[in-house]
């Protein structure tokens, strides 16, 4: 995973968070949308925190850049910035779920724990398939 935040209580807030999920590891951080294009590209991480409004940079362009990748990862938005206009081009460009970070900062959590328990499932399943041919 990695988290693309420019608010270093915030990343410290969603580490905690997600420090009891056993199949989600924090493997980067960037602060500005250069950084997380960049590393997205060269990590290819399995899912993306992303906060629309960044220092330098912003989390749509972000979007639209990771739009075209080959490896798309599991993008979260997670943002202060909670108009539909945002909500809407998210969607669009590919992002799987918006959240307010005021008022929904833990539906990340929530979100992380269903995804990695299916995973899981998806995994076990086909290891018992393949066992069976």
């Amino acid at each position: 995973m990695l988290i693309v935040e420019d608010s270093d209580l915030v990343v410290q807030k969603l580490t905690k968070l997600l420090e009891p999920l056993e199949n989600i590891r924090i493997v980067g951080r960037a602060s500005d949308g250069y950084t997380a294009v960049k590393l997205i590209k060269e990590m290819h991480p399995d899912y993306v925190i992303l906060d629309i409004s960044l220092k330098y940079g912003h989390g749509i362009k972000v979007l639209e850049e990771i739009s075209h990748f080959e490896h798309k990862p599991y993008v979260i938005v997670l943002s202060n910035l909670n108009y539909q206009y945002y909500r809407d081009k998210c969607r669009k460009l590919g992002a799987m779920h918006f959240f307010d970070k005021a008022m929904e900062f833990e539906k990340v959590y929530d979100v992380l724990n269903e995804r990695t328990k299916q995973r899981s499932k998806e995994t076990t399943k086909s290891k018992a398939d393949a066992a069976g041919s």
